[in-house]
């Protein structure tokens, strides 16, 4: 698992160093993302629980270029020249599309944190329990905390057995569905789940800096410390991406069968 994540790491950061022509843009669409997020975030919470629905799509619209070019890179050896955001491409469409569809599912989650918050007063995550919640605090504490706690494992696993899916569709691949590639991946969750978060922990020091650099005691009067904030927000989005990409094909070459056109066995 280790190693697996390691080679991810690799052949993600081989990749955009060949093909920054797709990179380099892929990243100046995120940092713009970002700064926009974090523009919008300094009014209010209520803008802020708006805007983050539709700033995950974007995010995920502006680097599905570059996350097909490193499956290519990866599976094909195929160097990307350009950086293309063809809304009529096939591959384009489902590839994104599939995106979409995990995203929703990761969006509903923000829907039902929003829908107890109004019904029983319930906090939005990061926010502390607000005065006068007391009464409802049990039903808080079920659909507020347990319910959404499921739901995240059972969407967790849905986004795991499809990883395989986004190669099958970068590389055109007969049997790239739903069905195929929940079935190829049905043994080896396991395994993908630990590899997975063994590649992510590198990430997690991008988190703690952009962190400590965006709270508005840090933030609030520095715009210097505001744009190097949003710079390794938008450094980390590129890296998840390019490695989710090149770990996800690694996993496809080995458990792909039936996304790759291959008779299912007895």
């Amino acid at each position: 698992m280790f190693e697996i994540a390691l080679v991810g790491w690799r052949a993600a950061l081989k990749a955009i160093t060949e093909m920054m022509p797709v990179a380099g843009p892929a990243f100046l669409f995120t940092l713009t993302a970002e700064a926009a997020l974090q523009l919008l975030q300094s009014h209010s919470r209520a803008i802020e629980f708006a805007i983050l629905p539709l700033y995950w799509v974007a995010q995920s619209l502006v680097l599905t270029p570059l996350a097909i070019a490193v499956h290519r890179y990866v599976l094909l050896e195929e160097v990307t020249r350009n950086y293309a955001l063809d809304r009529s491409d096939r591959r384009f469409q489902r590839y994104f599309g599939f995106a979409a569809a995990l995203q929703a599912l990761w969006l509903s989650l923000w829907v039902w944190w929003i829908i107890v918050h109004f019904v029983f007063g319930a906090p939005m995550p990061g926010e502390p329990v607000p005065t006068g919640a007391e009464e409802h605090l049990g039903w808080i504490l079920v659909f507020g905390f347990a319910v959404p706690l499921v739901a995240c494992f059972v969407i967790a696993r849905v986004t795991l057995s499809v990883a395989i899916l986004f190669p099958a569709v970068a590389t055109d691949a007969p049997g790239a569905g739903w069905g195929n590639a929940r079935d190829d991946s049905e043994e080896h969750i396991f395994r993908m789940f630990c590899t997975f978060a063994l590649s992510f922990i590198p990430t997690l020091l991008f988190d703690a800096v952009s962190d400590f650099i965006l709270t508005p005691e840090q933030a609030g009067s520095h715009a210097a410390l505001q744009a190097i904030g949003i710079v390794v927000r938008a450094t980390k989005s590129v890296l998840i991406v390019s490695t989710f990409a090149a770990i996800a094909s690694t996993f496809y070459v080995a458990y792909g069968r039936r996304l790759k056109g291959g008779v299912p066995a007895a």
